[in-house]
């Protein structure tokens, strides 16, 4: 009986040991997986900030809550004054103070009401990751476990850091960054004592004292704090009354926007609820921001409402500054819109991109002989801005002077289908069409791109020049390597040689005058209907674009690029630093070549003034001047002659400079220097039509609409001819019939059937010309 008595305790103490252990691994399992792997939820606000770590701008989170994502680091200010106020134990304690239970136990008693907690930063952590539960005497003993487990997995400091990441701080306020800008405009770290202290008996009761409410309440308590730290030789006596005398905020400030454009983009590419490091420059923001809200402010009166800058930096690619908009709580004038990537009309912006490719294809050299007089394509008429022509001038001087006609002239030689090519390669997305369907006009803002990839296209071709290894520009983070850019070195560096004498505004004229000046390549543009004001500026250090415009699309006379947009761009440009070099030319892409003086192009055995000058290599494969020619003219040089009416020995042999009549027209006009060869003489057989005249419209095979007046009847159109001895009387003949004279001004207006025709011009010589044109 005893045996069996003694086998059926040992058996209960076995099985009571047994439960025991289970109970032990249970709760030690439950203990070792009681904290979430992921301790905090919540949303959290996008916050923006610079290259320096300075806030540029937040967007509040989902929750409407202000929680900036943690830092993971409590200022050294922050973290004594939290302790001293809330747990002075706190770096010695294992998650929970006994003394602060009893304290709190005891309290709680005597006023038969729950009064304090007696909580520990650690159990605040856990009732904060817990969504604060009611107070209860369980809860308080969970609280108490998970604190302890809390303690073995994290570091103080990392539980410090949880902790002022995700207390309440009063409003809508929670974490020490987003309280820190909220309540006194700047960051944490950058916080006086009487300032850390404010914030640090916020959590305590967020809900019923913050700055605005119970004013007097809260300093009470921050003076006390000071006093603790006083007391305890945190601060001395004299920072400790400077501190007392600190005021408090009265309110809560508005976060700075200074990149709100920006900010916006990147909630759009996924990057919502975070802290985004961007490459911004601070303290160049702010300048940029300055400068565009001052000018946009005279700009307003002449009824343009909206303006965008972006500035890169040539050596790295990074976006330094982002000026996506006028920062405006006015809803009229589409401020929200990120002008910045909206594709807007490029107006000449392009041009400096055909005449490198140009070069590039050795079509032209520098300063070769372009067209500028009078012209149609068609039904595309395009005109000069100034409404003015020069007849031919070089193409580096069309470039700085931004013509149109002889840009349309060249487009046209080099292809506007390979050109629409290149821009795509040149990184133009937004050009999604056809060349057909752009036409010439695609170089003259017929085509959209935005400022962001103008920008990106310029600034490639300076990091050409400038750096070996090319990056994409960009705003955060490190850029993947750029592609080489499709473009001939030299042709890059000639092209920004000659847009380096663009005219600048009129305070900036004298600038050559002046050391302290920077040379800057610069380019306009202006869209037609002066809808869109552009301008772009490259140095070796920085490339900047600005447009100016409405974001409507809706046009204001005078708006251009020089009057609308270049006073902007100069003004940021004297706020930048200036680079210490110009970009090195690249001699080893360049020859030295013997150039013709006034036709530019590479000079043949007849050009008598003629100078060597270094070119892109690409450029001797350009043909030789074609202007020059062996002339002979009689003894007196009255007229020219050949040997079907004059000996030989009667000839002289000279070498002239000749324009086809289309040019010489009006390049005369220009160049008093000029001297026309002469006219045939009369007796000699072989007057050749094209060196004496020369249609200015209709050109071969043109094709012609013709619209329909406002009275709805059919318009007319005007067909020209140039001359090169203009008191001239020339016959105008249409499919064989007599349609009119013209003396002196040869143009007449005709109103030919639809379907192909021919004009015929004679003069009074005899001399005939002749062109087919279709009317649709």
């Amino acid at each position: 009986m005893k045996e069996r008595l003694f086998w059926l305790r040992e058996q209960y103490r076995w099985k009571k040991r047994a439960i025991k252990r289970v109970l032990f691994y249970s709760f030690l399992i439950w203990y070792i997986q009681a904290l979430p792997s992921e301790l905090f939820n919540d949303p959290y606000s996008t916050v923006l900030v610079g290259k320096n770590g300075k806030l540029l701008g937040a967007h509040i989170a989902k929750d409407g809550q202000w929680r900036f994502p943690p830092s993971n680091r409590t200022p050294h200010k922050m973290a004594v004054c939290l302790v001293t106020f809330e747990d002075k134990n706190f770096y010695y304690h294992a998650g929970a103070s006994i003394k602060g239970i009893c304290r709190a136990f005891y309290q709680n008693m005597t006023r038969g009401k729950i009064v304090s907690g007696g909580s520990t930063i650690t159990q605040q952590v856990v009732r904060l990751m817990r969504k604060n539960p009611s107070r209860t005497y369980s809860e308080k003993v969970y609280e108490i476990i998970l604190a302890t487990r809390l303690e073995f997995s994290y570091s103080k400091e990392e539980i410090l850091n949880l902790y002022t990441a995700n207390a309440p701080f009063g409003n809508n306020v929670v974490g020490i960054d987003a309280a820190s800008w909220r309540y006194f405009g700047r960051a944490p770290e950058n916080l006086s004592w009487a300032e850390s202290a404010t914030l640090a008996v916020l959590p305590n009761a967020p809900g019923l004292i913050y700055p605005g409410k119970n004013h007097q309440s809260l300093l009470r308590k921050r003076n006390r704090l000071l006093k603790m730290l006083y007391e305890q030789g945190e601060i001395d006596k004299l920072n400790y009354h400077l501190a007392l005398e600190e005021p408090l905020p009265d309110k809560p400030l508005p976060l700075p926007q200074e990149a709100p454009h920006l900010l916006q983009r990147c909630i759009m590419h996924c990057q919502k609820g975070q802290l985004i490091r961007s490459t911004i420059r601070e303290e160049v923001q702010t300048m940029v921001n300055n400068e565009t809200e001052q000018y946009a402010l005279r700009m307003n009166e002449y009824g343009v409402f909206n303006a965008a800058v972006l500035i890169t930096s040539v050596e790295t690619g990074e976006v330094i500054a982002y000026k996506g908009n006028l920062n405006r709580a006015d809803g009229d004038h589409a401020y929200d819109v990120d002008c910045i990537q909206a594709p807007r009309s490029t107006g000449s912006i392009l041009k400096p991109l055909l005449y490198a490719k140009s070069m590039e294809s050795g079509l032209i050299t520098p300063k070769q002989l372009l067209c500028d007089f009078p012209s149609r394509f068609g039904t595309f008429a395009p005109n000069n801005f100034n409404r003015q022509f020069s007849g031919a001038l070089p193409a580096n001087k069309a470039l700085s002077k931004s013509l149109n006609i002889p840009m349309v002239f060249l487009l046209r030689e080099y292809g506007q289908a390979k050109f629409h090519n290149d821009l795509k390669h040149f990184g133009f997305r937004n050009m999604n069409k056809n060349s057909g369907h752009y036409g010439l006009s695609l170089i003259l803002g017929g085509a959209e791109a935005s400022v962001w990839e103008i920008n990106a296209c310029y600034n490639s071709m300076a990091q050409q020049l400038q750096n070996p290894d090319p990056s994409k520009i960009h705003y955060v983070g490190k850029s993947e390597d750029a592609p080489k850019l499709h473009l001939d070195k030299a042709c890059i560096y000639t092209t920004f040689d000659a847009l380096i004498d663009v005219n600048r505004p009129d305070e900036e004229n004298n600038w050559r005058a002046f050391e302290s000046s920077q040379k800057i390549s610069w380019k306009t543009g202006t869209s037609f209907g002066f809808r869109d004001a552009w301008a772009v500026g490259v140095t070796p250090k920085y490339v900047v674009s600005v447009w100016v415009g409405n974001a409507d699309g809706e046009g204001r006379p005078g708006l251009t690029g020089v009057k609308a947009a270049a006073p902007l761009l100069f003004s940021i440009f004297r706020n930048l630093e200036s680079p210490r070099k110009w970009f090195s030319r690249p001699l080893n892409k360049m020859t030295r070549t013997e150039i013709c003086n006034e036709s530019g192009q590479i000079s043949n055995r007849h050009c008598e003034h003629t100078h060597y000058e270094y070119v892109p290599s690409t450029c001797l494969i350009s043909k030789n001047c074609s202007y020059h020619q062996l002339v002979h003219v009689n003894r007196e040089g009255t007229f020219r002659v050949n040997a079907d009416c004059e000996e030989s020995s009667n000839m002289k042999h000279k070498s002239w400079f000749i324009l086809p009549p289309s040019m010489e027209k009006y390049y005369v006009q220009q160049n008093p220097g000029y001297h026309p060869v002469p006219p045939f003489d009369p007796k000699c057989t072989s007057n050749k039509p094209e060196n004496i005249m020369s249609f200015i419209y209709p050109k071969r095979q043109t094709k012609i609409y013709i619209p329909r007046e406002l009275n709805g009847l059919r318009g007319k159109v005007i067909f020209e001819v140039a001359h090169t001895r203009q008191n001239s009387t020339l016959y105008w003949h249409i499919d064989e019939e007599f349609v009119g004279t013209t003396s002196d001004i040869h143009q007449i207006s005709v109103q030919p059937e639809k379907g192909k025709h021919r004009v015929t011009v004679v003069d009074e010589t005899g001399v005939l010309l002749s062109e087919l044109f279709e009317v649709l």
